[in-house]
């Protein structure tokens, strides 16, 4: 074969000389203008000048701020708070501190029950646990005022008549805000009372008598049956002619005379007489008694 014969075969040959040379001359046709799309124009326009806070984010900035502030000042006054009330935490961690000395226990007991800054309902909670000495117990449960009776009258009576496992201190001490609140106008359950003057404790029953004596349309014989038990030799006829004293005045002169009937408690109910033995309030301050 000829080398004319084999030049001009291998023209026809892909990939041969003749093809890279025609794709070359391609190539270089096409640099001048590489795409077949029309150039798009670059616009270069001068950098803006960079938004605020304010007007990026509108309305939204200013909630986040006033949240914000919300927020702070949540915390602040929570903090201001557990803060102004130390002294009352450090009271109530020495109440149920088993290893302190059952004097201190008491006496931080009294300055709770003496506390206006002690809600009533935590006065309550506290009376009811058995781990405190009976003596803290009863002095909170006397720190209980009508307030607490007032929001759920029917059932604060109820818990009284018919917890079956109180001792009888510590029921006669939870009756007294209901006569408080009877005194101030509040309706007790009728029925409820009854119960409590069919319990065994003689005392606490001229308690409920007065409650009933003093609601709005009372029993007339409620009084009746009072000012016979005051004119009786029975142990519990001086607190009833207190309180048959409080029946026949106003308002604010039954209050008085509802306090002297609570000391009255404290040192002739058989239970709550033995608690209160080596102690006594003198000038607002619980102190224990030499002997």
């Amino acid at each position: 074969m000829t080398q004319k014969t084999v030049a001009a075969e291998s023209e026809g040959i892909p990939g041969g000389p003749a093809a890279r040379k025609n794709l070359g001359m391609m190539m270089n046709s096409s640099e001048p203008n590489r795409s077949s799309f029309p150039s798009l124009p670059i616009i270069n326009n001068p950098q803006a000048p960079a938004r605020s806070q304010r007007e990026k984010y509108g309305t939204l900035f200013y909630l986040g701020i006033l949240g914000l502030i919300v927020l702070v000042t949540l915390v602040g006054w929570f903090g201001y708070r557990v803060w102004s009330l130390r002294d009352v935490w450090a009271k109530i961690y020495v109440l149920h501190d088993a290893h302190e000395p059952e004097a201190r226990r008491i006496q931080a007991a009294f300055s709770l029950g003496h506390d206006p800054r002690v809600e009533q309902r935590q006065l309550w909670d506290l009376s009811l646990r058995r781990g405190l000495p009976e003596l803290a117990r009863d002095i909170l449960a006397e720190g209980i005022g009508p307030e607490l009776v007032a929001e759920d009258p029917q059932g604060y009576v109820t818990a009284v008549a018919r917890s079956p496992d109180w001792p009888d201190w510590l029921r006669l001490a939870l009756a007294r805000p209901m006569a408080y609140a009877a005194t101030r106008g509040h309706a007790i359950s009728r029925e409820r009372l009854g119960e409590l003057c069919r319990l065994d404790d003689p005392i606490l029953r001229v308690w409920a008598l007065y409650a009933l004596a003093v609601q709005t349309r009372p029993d007339p014989q409620t009084a009746v049956e009072i000012e016979r038990v005051a004119k009786s030799s029975a142990p519990e006829h001086e607190l009833a002619e207190l309180l048959l004293a409080a029946i026949r005045t106003d308002e604010a002169r039954r209050l008085e005379i509802l306090d002297r009937a609570t000391l009255w408690n404290r040192e002739h109910h058989p239970a709550t007489a033995r608690l209160w033995q080596g102690w006594a309030v003198r000038e607002g301050t619980l102190v224990p008694l030499a002997g």
